[in-house]
């Protein structure tokens, strides 16, 4: 009997020590999930698929790719140019992702034309592109002159040094009208 006992006391104890590596191990688990950066496959085939809408003029189906902040913007913007804007070609040509892997810049090299005129214009163009929830999605979309002018204007701000342990980083909306910027050159 009080071989049982000891038994049951060890096997209980055994379970209640199972049961509390299982919770913990499923919740270290699941925190490592989120916290794992994006991936970086998932970033080429979801800017593939926008780049060859973009190419085809699918611009609904290009929208699919851009974060819902910007969509209705991207749209509008392509509704606007109408049947007359073609883009000829669209070239990856550098990424660089952020320390973290949860956002990317992409560098694009981009030839297109706007009927009557079938002149082939080039330009360089960055894509921000972030992963929520293990979705890449392309946030904005800026000639390489309109985003090297904003990076410089943030670094010459007052107030623009990095920001102290005790505060957030805040970041700036995206601005009305910066997808696409191609066609205002």
């Amino acid at each position: 009997m009080n071989l049982h006992r000891g038994l049951r006391s060890w096997l209980a104890a055994a379970l209640v020590l199972l049961g509390v590596v299982f919770v913990t191990g499923v919740g270290c688990s699941a925190a490592q999930v989120n916290e794992r950066p994006a991936d970086p496959a998932a970033l080429d085939m979801a800017a593939r698929n926008f780049h060859k809408n973009m190419r085809w003029a699918r611009w609904e189906e290009a929208s699919q790719q851009v974060h819902e902040a910007a969509r209705e913007s991207f749209l509008g913007r392509y509704e606007e140019l109408g049947d007359d804007y073609r883009v000829v070609e669209l070239a990856l040509r550098k990424v660089e992702f952020s320390d973290d892997g949860f956002e990317a810049i992409l560098e694009v090299e981009q030839e297109w034309y706007e009927l009557p005129d079938t002149t082939v214009r080039e330009g360089r163009f960055i894509e921000r592109w972030v992963s929520e929830e293990g979705v890449w999605w392309m946030r904005e979309r800026l000639s390489r002159e309109e985003f090297r002018a904003r990076e410089k204007e943030e670094r010459e701000a007052p107030g623009a040094a990095e920001p102290t342990l005790d505060e957030e980083p805040t970041e700036a909306p995206p601005a009305e009208g910066a997808l696409p910027a191609e066609a205002q050159e």
